[in-house]
């Protein structure tokens, strides 16, 4: 048997930005937040004992971070937003298969184009630790003294924009889904997956002067996003019985006929002509 199933979902995610520098930079600490993942569309095939599944949506993907003074206090927040349009396609492994009730294993991939994207940092008047490699980028406001540098009030400082970061991504992911059948028709969908980003988030350009200690929130690093994501959707499905084909009946055969001619006397036929003479 088949099943195709279309619909809409809706969610959330929680995202992990797995940064090199931010992860040695004292000046940060990890916060976790919820993500809302607006709208994918799903569609479907299954068969027994796996399938095929494709949902296209939005997602919201970075991590934010508790911006730390040198005593360790929290003075603020540096933000990561990275909004991508994602298509996601992956294979399912029926792990439980029953009447109105299915659970599947999903294992894929999917590719993402970036709609906007942006990195700021607000923190209130405070004494930072910066790099020394950036003193001499430091603005007028900012004083190093012994044991940090004295900073200003700040408020959605741009570290980042859409240009620094690169218009295209792949994800790997891996979860499971689980489906419920209310009726004849419709469906229930419950929906996790992890997923890893492949290729470094940041151009280039960007990496290059942040190598080179030309930004002053940050430092130098390899960068992937990873993100959980738990999406509820509903879909209308439809249900395609296999068709047995007919036996295939052989018609008989009408017996040959025999070319030897039956002989009308079992011996010597009588004579017809008259002898001569």
């Amino acid at each position: 048997m088949r099943t195709l199933s279309f619909g809409v979902a809706t969610g959330a995610t929680t995202n992990f930005t797995l940064d090199e520098g931010i992860s040695k930079d004292p000046r940060y600490r990890n916060k976790y937040d919820i993500k809302f993942a607006p709208v994918s569309i799903h569609y479907g095939v299954d068969y027994e004992g796996y399938g095929f599944t494709i949902d296209p949506g939005l997602v919201h993907v970075g991590q934010n971070f508790y911006v730390s003074n040198t005593s360790g206090g929290q003075q603020g927040v540096r933000k990561v937003n990275l909004h991508y349009a994602n298509i996601p396609v992956a294979f399912k492994l029926h792990a439980i298969d029953i009447a109105f009730f299915r659970v599947s294993l999903v294992a894929g991939g999917s590719f993402a184009y970036l709609l906007s994207g942006s990195e700021t940092v607000s923190h209130s008047q405070t004494r930072l630790t910066f790099p020394s490699q950036v003193y001499p980028i430091l603005p007028s406001s900012y004083t190093v003294v012994y044991d940090g540098v004295e900073s200003p009030e700040v408020s959605n400082y741009t570290m980042l924009s859409k240009q620094d970061f690169k218009s295209y991504q792949a994800f790997a992911m891996l979860g499971f889904r689980s489906d419920w059948q209310v009726n004849d028709e419709w469906m229930v969908s419950l929906d996790f997956r992890m997923n890893y980003g492949i290729f470094e988030p940041r151009t280039n350009s960007y990496l290059e002067k942040l190598n080179n200690y030309q930004t002053l929130y940050d430092l130098p690093g390899r960068r992937r996003d990873m993100f959980v994501q738990l999406n509820i959707g509903i879909s209308r499905y439809l249900e395609f019985e296999k068709k047995e084909k007919a036996p295939r009946v052989q018609k008989a055969r009408s017996p040959k006929k025999s070319s030897t001619k039956t002989k009308k006397y079992p011996y010597r036929a009588p004579r017809t002509s008259k002898p001569r003479g």
